[in-house]
């Protein structure tokens, strides 16, 4: 600013010469005052190492000094900005301490080779609790809290400190308690003391009698006075002070303990601290979790009431040296409850940390018995605290190496050396290397920002884009493994990703094979190894494998080998117990996980088979584990009623074993079955309109039902989506019934180079057709007809009693039981076949016991009795009606009428007896013709 002032040469010389003597005797004013500073510093961390605190007046001091010291640094920057020159540096000394008060907190200059230390505190919630104490002067008046309010006619501070350094030295102290008359600092007390007892020896011989005097009426005037107090307390604040002291123990959270804080300075008096302190120094020995809220409390009021954090730590103190004293096996509840509220109070910085050294030490010194547990709940109370303070560091390092040299020396019990490691470890962790964070490209984390923090239900279309925008051949190795750490995010992410790889496969086909072939490579090492650790992320892979199938990327028949390798993978090895334990049930985890994401599809088809079939072998491995854990039992219940709520749910292994038994039967007759039906239908197989079906008549109505149900099989395979493909079948159930006058349709047995596309079009249509005939004849009557084929006259030449046979099942088969008699063991049956179109029988014979003879005659028999009810049925109905007819004509008279009502009910009779015979007889036997 020197360059640009408007004067002559010879004054900017001038005035910079002033300047810079002024700035070398401001520099050298703030240097003394750093050294002040430092000095006061350093005695006042001795205090605090000795006591705990310090005074008010040294506090005072030390905030008046620093606040001029850093006035001053600001001003002389400022200046040394102005002139172009560098600010000062201050010296640092090493063995000096910063002590500040109110919010700040201790924070020492280290020296060089002192390590770095930790934050005193775990997290900010601690350190609010423990240091952010409520200012009880910001919510209570004053006067509540033993302060006087300033006077009016106050001097200034300057003109008190020229009268004080004027004044004598021996009326110094009756100023200082002018000023301050209701201080009770240490002082205060001395100055009071020291007065007392020089005029009491200058009065002592002259009015001894006149003293005594002044000495009874004090004391009357002071137990007046105590009386009149303790009757206050008992009449006004007693009730009051019962109910705060009982609201007490329930003050477990940090408001409740501030607002009783703040209520109990509205019933400050000398007997209701006493009563506090009691209760809280009684606090029960079970209820340990109260102590660092008693502790806050104690904390909050030491700050206007001092009597209360001094005389409670007191009694702590004398009490532990009590039981410690007694050296007895006895009260170890107390003895905790004890040293714990001692460790509390030193984190809220009341106990001083040389108390509870002592205490350490005397536990240290006698490692024995409930001495090592006391020592070890004084550790793990504040242990950490004064281990991270940079005061008390040192100190508690030394005795933790002690501590551990006594449970090296000392023969400890397993609990007692557990206890002492835990207390050790809490208090100085083990060192650990510093974790060094990958380092990633940055395609690589933008990879892993879309598919872990960006990917939701909401843009999925959106990531898909961005992925499909990267440079494949780059990111394609990073972005199949980010796929498959499905289980290091979200669970509910399951099926985005799976929805991504879907929509990337659209792209690139071999992106969505990786996929699959990784998931199963994983899920079969998941089996290999059989590791605790990896559990979570196999149960995500089941998860994945289900949502790829959902989103068709991998077959039916792939879920299907995957669960039946899970039932069964190293059953048969040496390996068996580690890889499937018998008590271990993951494996059942693993198949319910994956049939709840994908089973709901497998309800209709072969896809149905297939999975009726696996829950029996399933239903047998969980049998085989015996008692299940309630909630696999609870997975396996939804399970079952989400999928098939009607199975059978077995009870033993014999009963599944039955059950797989019959189920292989059964399946094995299918196939025969099957083929036959293969080769029926390479035959050309027309169906005329009167009914009769131009074929090989099959002769087993068993046949016929199991290839209808295969038909039926077919046609839902046909239809189910998880076994077709991406194409979509045409549904022909719309359409209308085949009629009786439909044309013939006739399927060739073998057509040469047809193209596959044709073939597989007609055979659709195929099925489609003949589904829709079944499903319109299930809606027809069904019951047995007359007859379904036209039978030839030669047969029942030689008949003497209308056919001689028998027919059996609709026409198709007769039994003759002509030549029968008791001793005849076989039937002659005669077969009606069809050759192009001349009708044929042939003979043979079955034994009278066949199921196809017994079934005959029982049929026949049913029918018999049948047409009795009827029969029977009819004649009751006619003599009700005759008997009506008669009671109307008695009470008539006239017999024209009477010969009318007969002609009426003749008439009304034959007409009654032709519906019934239609009802019974018309229709049934062309739905069964056109079924054969």
């Amino acid at each position: 600013f020197i360059r640009d002032l408007n004067v002559a040469e010879d004054k900017k010389k001038f005035i910079r010469k002033a300047c810079l003597t002024y700035y070398e005797a401001v520099v050298e004013l703030l240097l003394a005052e750093h050294a002040s500073l430092r000095q006061m510093e350093y005695e006042n961390s001795k205090v605090l190492n000795a006591k705990g605190e310090l005074s008010e007046e040294s506090a005072s001091a030390y905030e008046k000094l620093r606040k001029s010291y850093d006035h001053l640094s600001r001003g002389i920057s400022s200046l040394a900005e102005a002139l172009d020159m560098q600010p000062p540096v201050m010296p640092d000394d090493s063995r000096t301490t910063r002590v500040t008060s109110g919010e700040d907190t201790v924070s020492p200059v280290q020296s060089k080779d002192s390590p770095v230390l930790e934050a005193l505190w775990d997290d900010e919630d601690t350190r609010a609790f423990y240091e952010c104490l409520p200012d009880l002067r910001a919510f209570v008046p004053a006067v509540l809290l033993g302060e006087a309010e300033p006077k009016l006619n106050e001097q200034t501070p300057k003109s008190r400190d020229l009268s004080n350094d004027n004044a004598p030295e021996s009326d110094r102290g009756q100023i200082a308690t002018e000023e301050n008359p209701d201080a009770s600092g240490d002082s205060g007390n001395a100055l009071d003391e020291k007065d007392g007892k020089e005029k009491d020896e200058e009065d002592k011989e002259k009015e001894k009698g006149k003293d005594g005097d002044k000495d009874k009426g004090k004391d009357k005037d002071v137990e007046r006075k105590g009386e009149t107090e303790k009757d206050k307390t008992k009449g006004v604040d007693g009730t009051n002070l019962e109910a705060f002291l009982h609201r007490l123990p329930s003050s477990v959270s940090r408001d409740l303990i501030d607002q009783l804080t703040v209520e109990f300075c509205y019933l400050n008096s000398k007997s209701s601290r006493k009563k506090l302190v009691r209760a809280l120094f009684n606090v029960p020995r079970t209820s340990l979790e109260l102590l660092p809220y008693y502790s806050r409390m104690v904390a909050t009021l030491s700050t206007c009431m001092k009597d209360i954090s001094s005389v409670l730590l007191q009694l702590l103190e004398d009490e532990f040296n009590t039981l410690t004293n007694k050296k007895d096996q006895m009260n170890i509840e107390t003895k905790i409850r004890n040293i714990r509220f001692v460790g509390e109070l030193c984190k809220f910085k009341v106990a001083p940390p040389g108390l509870v050294f002592s205490c350490l030490k005397a536990c240290l010194d006698d490692f024995t018995h409930h001495s090592i547990d006391v020592a070890c709940n004084l550790l793990e109370t504040c242990g950490r605290f004064l281990y991270r303070s940079p005061e008390t560091t040192v100190r508690m390092s030394n005795m933790l190496e002690i501590l551990m040299r006594l449970k090296n020396v000392k023969n400890l019990d397993p609990r007692q050396s557990t206890l002492v490691e835990n207390a050790y470890y809490l208090c100085k962790p083990p060192e650990r290397s510093a974790r060094v964070s990958k380092v990633r490209p940055p395609l690589h984390q933008y990879i892993r920002k879309l598919v872990f923090s960006d990917l939701n239900k909401y843009n999925i279309e959106q990531v898909l884009r961005q992925l499909r925008k990267l440079p494949w051949n780059e990111c394609r190795p990073y972005l199949l493994k980010s796929f498959l750490k499905v289980h290091k995010g979200k669970f509910g992410h399951i099926p985005l990703i799976a929805s991504l790889t879907a929509g990337l496969g659209r792209h690139h086909d071999d992106f969505a094979v990786a996929v699959v072939d990784e998931v199963l490579e994983e899920i079969m090492v998941g089996l290999e190894v059989n590791d605790y650790g990896m559990q979570q992320q196999r149960i995500a892979y089941m998860r994945l494998l289900g949502e790829l199938y959902n989103y068709e990327l991998v077959d039916s028949s792939v879920i299907f080998d995957t669960l039946y390798l899970i039932l069964g993978f190293g059953y048969g090895t040496k390996e068996q117990d580690a890889l499937d334990p018998p008590e271990d049930c993951f494996r059942m985890r693993m198949v319910v996980t994956l049939l709840q994401t994908c089973g709901h599809y497998f309800g209709k088809g072969s896809s149905k088979r297939k999975l009726d079939r696996f829950l029996i072998h399933f239903q047998r491995y969980i049998l085989s584990k015996g008692v299940l854990p309630l909630d696999i039992d609870f997975d396996l219940q939804d399970l079952f009623v989400l999928l098939r709520p009607k199975m059978i749910r077995y009870s033993s292994v014999e009963e599944v074993n039955a059950a797989l038994v019959e189920l292989e039967e059964l399946e094995s007759v299918e196939r025969v079955h099957v083929d036959g039906s293969e080769r029926s239908v390479k035959s050309a197989v027309p169906v005329a309109a009167n009914g009769e079906s131009h074929g090989a008549a099959i002769s087993d109505s068993d046949t016929e039902s199991d290839a209808t149900e295969r038909i039926d099989d077919e046609e839902s395979e046909g239809e189910n989506p998880d076994e077709g493909g991406s194409e979509s079948e045409e549904d022909y159930d719309d359409g209308d019934p085949v009629s009786d006058e439909d044309d013939e349709v006739h399927v060739s047995q073998k057509v040469p180079q047809v193209d596959p596309q044709e073939a597989a079009d007609f055979d659709r249509e195929l099925r489609a057709l003949m589904q829709e005939s079944l499903e319109s004849r299930k809606l027809e009557l069904r019951s047995r007809p007359t007859i379904n084929m036209t039978i030839p006259i030669n047969l029942f030449e030689g008949q003497h009693h209308g056919r001689g046979g028998v027919e059996v099942e609709s026409g198709d088969d007769a039994t003759d039981e002509t030549g029968g008699g008791a001793e005849t063991r076989e039937v002659r049956v005669k077969v009606l076949v069809k050759r192009g179109s001349k009708q044929q029988t042939k003979q043979m014979y079955i034994p009278r016991d066949c199921s196809l003879v017994q079934g005959t005659k029982q049929k026949e028999a049913a029918e018999l009795e049948e047409k009795q009810d009827i029969k029977r049925l009819v004649l009751e109905y006619n003599d009700r009606e005759e008997e009506e007819l008669n009671q109307s004509l008695m009470s008539q008279n006239g017999g024209g009428r009477t010969v009318n009502r007969g002609l009426t009910w003749d008439g009304y009779h034959r007409g009654g007896g032709g519906r019934h015979r239609h009802i019974s007889h018309s229709g049934a036997g062309f739905y069964y013709g056109r079924r054969r």
